[in-house]
């Protein structure tokens, strides 16, 4: 009996347990949150994070009570608590949610037993992290990288004081991080790839507990705190990419347990710190373009755990150290953009570990043999290009490399040894001495892996065929520019995205095969003798299409329409062609249009004022063309808002200056932090790869007295204005003097009367101002004087009167700047001031004299950028002068400039 009783209760508690197994473990309340949260957003389509193959998505388990699945603590990303049910995390990371999120569709944030919350890798439509997120006490892990988050981070983030793991990276979060002092047990602080500012938190000194430290791709100023020593549990510390200055605090040497540290792109200055040898256990240093001087510490050798070595792109001298093939785990050595000098030392072929080796762009020299590389079975990766090395290689050679640099390496032919070679991503060759033919077989090169080809700066003449028709089948990159290729245009695989092949003497027409093209993104055909019409099916590519530079050729008909809605267009340069108006109006679909040069052409139309509506076009060229007529202003809005260099010299326009225009030009106006960069566009980032650039940078020509100048840049911040050689008459609007940015101004040769406005002394930024060859009067205003960066003056051959200013600047300026205004006296005219026998002051009478008279002084006309290193940062392609006055206009230009720029 006692046993039947137990047996019954046995089987009671059987039933029982399989009666709640099958219930819903989760709470009621929790579900219907989670539902809701799920009905919020519609997801894409999977993969969801970039590199994963993953095409399931979580909510496709999260069902409704009497579906197949109703637990919660069953679906997918769902974690609950064994004991309550209660739901204690939340992975939705890589879920490719869509939609904002805000205190009224954040159900979640009601979920108050959480303990960790992922909702990285989604896209939240740059919504701002709801004042909610305060209230979920229990979390130990929250992580919302990569969701498109936006805003100031929650001052209520403050309350969730039992957080050890914090990840807000790669989103569009700004202002201070004040509202995370309070969470001191972090072990994991990711805020990098926002816009963070200020000086790096003191605060940080009292998170005692962590260990994972990344501040970087923020706008983070100041010095590297010393603080930081402090910190002695951490062994990931990364503030690459922010506008850090000062030098490496020598207190790091107290982080032991550090085993990352990146500290590049910055501005960080002085030597690297003999005590960073302290750090034992570091595997990855990363110091990468700073300004860092000095050479590489001895202590170094200490590092005997360490990986990788990156310290290209500074200021770092001294002999490449023979104790670093001692560092055996080394793996990954760059050197690049640095000033070693000396050879490579022999024991670098110790490191049996080492896979890439950079030594780009330094003053290493010597004879190397590439064979003596062949010791480091694992190296895939070599660059020896940009010193002054000679590099032997013997045809028997057997190893393979994925990536082979030998620009500028006095090679005289192409390596045999190059025969066997299949793995090959990239080859460079550039700049080298090899002439002539380039050999068949090379054309059968690595065919299934070549991405990335640069023959540039040689001196081949053909190929083995014309035309040739590229095998590569997954070249993404060849540049074969500067060289003395003729024949017919080369044909590369569709699959190409730059072909560069400018500033040889190909000949012919563009074949139709170009057409096949589908998802090229830039192409360079400047400076050849093409000719022919451009082929319609150009106009097709501009789905991809963004830079197109054909100038200096011999291209005639007219410019095709773009067909399609879609333009990529960043930059047009047809330039110097013989091709005939009107401009395609469906140019208008070109929203990101920055850069057009129609100048040097038979183009014959009106000023197309519609290509105001282009909001980014920065830089609008059509000198030496037929455009004629007015040069009117639409009335339905804001007009070229970012322009900042217009060259509309030698057409035929006529009527008033364009006074409305000067009023509405924004981007000359306002005075903005002045930068280095260049106007251009960014192109795959190859530096890594051993390509010293990654930009396409836009080019120009300035012509000084007839004579032509070619740069290869323009800085970003240069205004200019040429309207000179054309029919304007009327005086000078004083809308001209907002301008306050203009560098240049040319509005020579024209008609221009009345006086000279005493307005322009507004123009503060002036360095060159010519106003030659109209028909000014009345005396140079003592206001001009002012203008105390000017550096080329000339009013010649006007009417003006009266005495020369003898201050400033004016005390620089030569006879020819005054030449033709018999009515002026004073220095550096023979004629003083008073002397009543002067004859009465005399002009050109017709526009056919000015023209002469034009072309015998001083008619420049200035289409680019300035003369002198500050300009152009001594960027110059080519540059002849042919008189000593020239000579001098430009030198005297150059040193004002050089003064503003030190």
């Amino acid at each position: 009996m006692i046993f039947l009783h137990f047996l019954l209760l046995l089987l009671r508690v059987v039933a029982s347990h399989s009666l709640n197994s099958t219930q819903p473990r989760c709470h009621a309340n929790e579900r219907s949150a989670l539902l809701e949260f799920k009905a919020t957003f519609f997801t894409q389509r999977p993969p969801c994070c970039h590199g994963s193959l993953d095409k399931h998505v979580k909510f496709e388990s999260w069902k409704a009570i009497g579906e197949t699945t109703s637990d919660c603590c069953a679906w997918d990303g769902v974690v609950c608590d064994e004991e309550s049910g209660h739901v204690i995390g939340l992975d939705l990371s890589c879920s490719c949610l869509s939609g904002s999120i805000n205190s009224s569709t954040a159900s979640i944030l009601s979920l108050v037993h959480l303990r960790s919350l992922n909702l990285a890798y989604n896209g939240f439509n740059f919504s701002q992290v709801p004042l909610e997120i305060g209230d979920l006490g229990s979390l130990s892990e929250l992580n919302l990288a990569h969701s498109d988050f936006t805003g100031n981070i929650p001052t209520s983030l403050g309350n969730l004081t039992q957080l050890t793991h914090l990840d807000l990276s790669s989103n569009e979060f700004k202002g201070s991080v004040r509202s995370i002092e309070n969470l001191t047990l972090l072990t994991h602080l990711g805020l990098s790839a926002n816009s963070f500012s200020g000086k790096i938190p003191s605060f940080l000194v009292r998170f005692t507990q962590l260990k994972h430290l990344d501040l970087g791709f923020n706008d983070l100023t100041g010095e590297i705190p010393s603080f930081l020593g402090n910190i002695t549990k951490l062994n990931y510390l990364r503030l690459v990419r922010n506008e850090l200055m000062g030098e490496i605090p020598s207190s790091l040497r107290s982080l032991m347990q550090l085993t990352h540290l990146d500290l590049s792109f910055n501005h960080l200055t002085g030597q690297i710190p003999y005590s960073l040898g302290n750090l034992v256990q570091l595997s990855s240093l990363a110091l990468s373009f700073n300004r860092l001087t000095g050479e590489i510490p001895s202590s170094f050798q200490n590092l005997q755990e360490l990986e990788k070595l990156i310290l290209d792109g500074n200021e770092i001298e001294g002999e490449i150290p023979t104790w670093l093939g001692s560092l055996a785990q080394l793996n990954y050595i760059d050197f690049s953009f640095n000033s070693f000098h000396g050879s490579i030392p022999s024991t670098i072929t110790h490191l049996q570990n080492l896979r890439v080796l950079f030594l780009t762009s330094n003053n290493l020299s010597g004879t190397v043999e590439l064979d003596m590389f062949s010791k480091l079975e694992n190296l895939y990766i070599l660059v020896l290009s940009s010193n002054y090395l000679s590099v032997i290689i013997e045809p028997n050679i057997t190893k393979r490399y994925s990536v082979l640099g030998l620009c500028s390496c006095n090679l005289n032919s192409f390596p045999e040894y190059l025969r066997g070679q299949e793995d090959l991503h990239l080859l460079d060759l550039s700049y080298n001495k090899i002439s002539g033919h380039v050999p068949e077989w090379f054309l059968n090169v690595s065919t299934k892996e070549l991405r990335y080809l640069n023959l540039s700066g040689n001196f081949l003449t053909s190929f083995g065929q014309d035309p040739v028709t590229f095998k590569w089948t997954n070249l993404v990159s060849v540049d074969l520019r500067f060289n003395q290729l003729q024949g017919s245009l080369p044909i590369p695989p569709p699959q190409i995205l730059y072909y560069f092949i400018s500033n040889n003497r190909l000949s012919g027409e563009i074949s139709q095969v170009i057409c096949n093209l589908t998802s090229i993104m830039v192409i360079d055909l400047s400076n050849n003798n093409l000719t022919g019409v451009l082929p319609r099916c150009l106009s097709s590519l501009s789905g991809s299409l963004e830079v197109v530079s054909l100038q200096s050729n011999s291209f005639s008909g007219k410019i095709p329409q773009l067909n399609g809605d879609n333009c990529a267009f960043l930059m047009i340069d047809l330039s110097y062609n013989e091709l005939m108006g009107p401009l395609p109006r469906s140019l208008l679909k070109c929203e990101n249009l920055e850069f057009l040069n129609f100048g040097n052409n038979q183009i014959r139309d009106i000023f197309p004022s519609w290509l105001g509506s282009l909001l980014s076009l920065k830089v609008l060229v059509l000198r030496h063309n037929i455009f004629q007529g007015l040069v009117g202003e639409r009335t339905n809005g804001f007009e070229f808002p970012k322009l900042h260099i217009i060259d509309l010299s030698q057409n035929n326009l006529s009527g008033s200056l364009p006074s409305g225009y000067f009023k509405q030009w924004t981007a000359m106006k306002v005075s903005e932090e002045v930068q280095s960069t260049y106007i251009g566009k960014s192109i795959l980032d190859t530096r890594w790869l051993g390509f010293p650039s990654s930009t396409f940078d836009y080019s120009m020509r300035v012509i000084v007295k007839g004579i032509q100048m070619n740069y290869s840049k323009i800085q970003e911040y240069l205004t200019l204005i040429d309207l000179s050689s054309n029919n304007f008459s009327g005086v000078i609007p004083e809308t001209i003097g907002s301008l306050q940015q203009l560098e240049l101004l040319n509005l020579s040769n024209n008609m221009l009367s009345g006086p000279l406005p005493p307005f322009l002394a507004n123009l503060t930024n002036l360095e060159a101002l010519d106003l030659s060859q109209n028909q000014l009067s009345g005396e140079i205003p003592q206001e001009l004087t002012q203008l105390t960066s000017l550096a080329v003056f000339n009013v010649s051959y006007n009417r003006l009167t009266g005495p020369i200013p003898q201050s400033q600047q004016f005390t620089t300026f030569e006879n020819n700047s005054y030449k033709g205004n018999s009515g002026l006296c004073g220095k550096p005219l023979s004629r003083k001031c008073g002397d009543l026998e002067a004859s009465p002051p005399s002009f050109p009478t017709s526009k056919e004299d000015q023209d002469s008279g034009s072309a015998m002084e001083l008619d420049w006309k200035i289409v680019c950028m300035g003369y002198a290193s500050g300009l152009v940062n001594g960027v110059v392609l080519g540059n002849s002068l042919i008189t000593r006055r020239a000579q001098r206009l430009v030198k005297n230009f150059g040193r004002s400039r050089q003064r503003r720029s030190r």
